[in-house]
């Protein structure tokens, strides 16, 4: 993973965290484990009391908590997040590990396989977006690299705004070099940005 953790630095700052920063109610899950371990998205600090940003992917939006906040980054998905009542209809198996503007990418427990679901539908119909975590986090670092670089450049002036088609582009050939096929990262591009 250090290939991605080379990729992240871009984003913010980055830190090993290791598994006594988890504080939810089951063991963590070692790819995520190995990801906080090696990559360890961190972000800047906010202050004593809330810790770490995490880390915001650009122009995707996406945004990744540090370990210290997965758990409870699990509101609103497992449990409610003012009465703290189970979800009925969220599995067991899922965990949250990103989440763009509250859409989240799910990992399967069971089987490691990404799943990205909408909020707001009035139940959780999540489909499988990637076969892992690994995969995942390193067309989110392809793209953001992209957008990143292109700075000020990144939208178009107009009425429309979005993402000015070269760098969007050049976003889907990065992606498709880490996926390995074009359509796909035409699809992963399309589906983050709505």
């Amino acid at each position: 993973m250090q290939d991605l953790r080379d990729r992240f630095t871009v984003f913010g700052p980055l830190q090993a965290q290791d598994e006594n920063h988890w504080q939810g109610p089951f063991p963590l899950p070692p790819v995520v484990a190995r990801f906080y371990a090696q990559v360890g998205p961190l972000g800047r600090e906010i202050n004593a009391k809330v810790g770490h940003a995490g880390i915001t992917i650009p122009g995707l939006e996406v945004w990744i908590p540090p370990l210290q906040r997965l758990w409870s980054h699990q509101a609103g998905y497992r449990w409610h997040g003012i009465s703290g009542e189970p979800i009925e209809d969220w599995p067991s198996n899922w965990l949250v590990i990103a989440d763009l503007g509250a859409d989240p990418f799910i990992l399967d427990m069971d089987d490691g396989r990404i799943l990205f679901a909408q909020h707001g539908r009035g139940h959780w119909d999540a489909g499988v977006f990637l076969d892992d975590l690994r995969t995942l986090m390193a067309a989110l670092a392809a793209a953001g690299a992209v957008y990143l670089q292109a700075g000020d450049d990144l939208y178009n002036d107009d009425d429309e705004g979005g993402i000015r088609a070269e760098h969007q582009e050049t976003a889907v050939q990065a992606v498709a070099q880490v996926l390995g096929d074009r359509l796909q990262a035409e699809s992963f591009i399309e589906t983050l940005q709505g």
